[in-house]
């Protein structure tokens, strides 16, 4: 592990802005503005200069665009395709065998939450998000479930649950498997028990959350609202020729999407890039069928809307997250230096420098630097720095480091799915409708408390 005795002022006021960023997460104020004025302050400072700061700036915010392009694209592409389907009407004939099923929202929170764990191990995150928004989601807020619940089954079964473990692609352990130097297979062998924990103490109380939020959402519903969702709920469904057969190609299609993930091995970009041709590919075919000689103009109005929609989310998303980037692994690329260290890395090596150790000291500095260096929205990019503190730390100390890093990537991986609006939660967010800042306080306890419990049985464990 490289000791940092000092740290710079750049690192200081750096850590300034994350603080001022989280007030505002906390206080439900938007933190464009402080992570703007963070990216100028701390550019410059690193570069010494102003001209400097405000290139850095340029190129940070460029960096978060090119890392979350992909995602941009296909919600694009999806919302383009659900309004065809809209016209069609697929998409209620898709949903309506679902509708005893998912007609009770405590039941909902369950389903949406159970297949988004099994797609992401199968598929990773973001395609699942992508197919479950689409297919899936309507259904369920239809039959009484709010959206932000649905957002929070979505995220904490998704990439909290599901990518924490990976047991299938096992690109997560694989990565904490190769920083450590441990075999792989005793790295999930060391996940079971602290994933089992955190994820049943996360999803429980989430679930506990949720409850409370289903009913208010019932009390607080107008009239009107629950006249549209009877109306919705149990309305005959007109839909054109095209869109009845429309309604069983789409899930065939995605389903061989599905397919091909798992055959031919496709994860991360490479999944999403077979869910957004495929998306594509729908919404042509469904627009030459369902508007004949208006199919030119039809398909250009829904392309902007779909675009519209993606920008208005991910517009004020990618210069949030290119301040984040200043704490990870893109900054050598924004800086051109590949010597160059990520700020968050520097806190939590100083940090590990400045406390007492022992086996909880050490579960819970993995654990609270796991978490800072997520902010950057990616939880991959925090794996390093947990398991090089569980390295430097635990071997010392004769403590079991598969262990100690196990509650790394536990830590690593939560926060990026869960509590940082302008990374995955921003995709989820946008399938549900609701505001990522809002879903992220929403998940901040159950989160919280799950890593908690992880905390107490690495200790116990190590």
């Amino acid at each position: 592990m490289q000791a940092v005795v000092s740290l710079s002022l750049a690192d200081w006021v750096f850590m300034l802005f994350v603080i001022a960023t989280l007030g505002c997460l906390a206080t439900r104020r938007d933190a464009l503005l402080p992570t703007s004025i963070g990216l100028l302050v701390v550019g410059s400072l690193l570069k010494g200069s102003i001209v400097g700061g405000i290139m850095v700036a340029f190129n940070s915010i460029m960096a978060a665009t090119t890392d979350l392009l992909n995602i941009i694209i296909v919600i694009a592409l999806v919302v383009m395709m659900t309004k065809t389907m809209e016209d069609m009407g697929s998409d209620r004939l898709m949903v309506a065998p679902l509708r005893g099923l998912l007609s009770r929202p405590s039941v909902s929170y369950w389903v949406i939450g159970i297949a988004m764990l099994i797609l992401s191990w199968f598929i990773w995150p973001t395609p699942a998000v992508a197919l479950l928004g689409a297919l899936v989601l309507p259904c369920a807020i239809v039959g009484g479930l709010p959206p932000i619940i649905a957002a929070m089954s979505l995220s904490i079964f998704g990439k909290g649950i599901g990518l924490s473990s990976d047991f299938i692609i096992q690109g997560t352990p694989s990565v904490t498997a190769k920083m450590s130097g441990i075999p792989v297979a005793d790295i999930i062998s060391a996940n079971i028990p602290i994933w089992a924990t955190v994820s049943i103490v996360a999803a429980t109380s989430a679930f506990f959350i949720a409850r409370k939020a289903i009913k208010a959402g019932k009390g607080e519903a107008s009239t009107l609202d629950m006249e549209k969702r009877a109306a919705a709920a149990t309305a005959d469904i007109d839909a054109s020729p095209i869109g009845k057969v429309m309604a069983w190609l789409i899930p065939l299609a995605l389903l061989l999407d599905v397919y091909f993930m798992f055959t031919m091995k496709l994860k991360g970009g490479a999944a999403t890039a077979l869910v957004g041709g495929t998306v594509l590919g729908i919404t042509m075919i469904s627009s030459i069928f369902q508007y004949k000689d208006a199919a030119f103009s039809k398909v250009m109005d829904h392309a902007r809307h779909g675009w519209m929609f993606a920008v208005k989310v991910f517009g004020p998303v990618v210069i949030i997250a290119g301040f984040f980037w200043l704490g990870g692994d893109s900054l050598k690329d924004i800086l051109k230096d590949k010597t160059a260290q990520g700020l968050m890395f520097h806190w939590g090596y100083w940090i590990a420098a400045h406390v007492p150790i022992n086996t909880f000291m050490v579960s819970l500095m993995v654990t609270v630097a796991g978490i800072l260096a997520a902010f950057d929205g990616s939880g991959y990019a925090a794996i390093p720095l947990g398991t090089s503190i569980a390295m430097a730390l635990g071997k010392p100390i004769g403590a079991n480091v598969a262990i100690l890093a196990s509650q790394a990537q536990m830590a690593a991986i939560w926060t990026g799915a869960t509590l940082v609006p302008w990374g995955f939660l921003a995709v989820t967010a946008s399938f549900a409708g609701v505001d990522p800042a809002d879903l992220a306080r929403r998940n901040m306890w159950p989160t919280l408390l799950g890593l908690a419990a992880g905390v107490v049985v690495t200790a116990c464990m190590a």
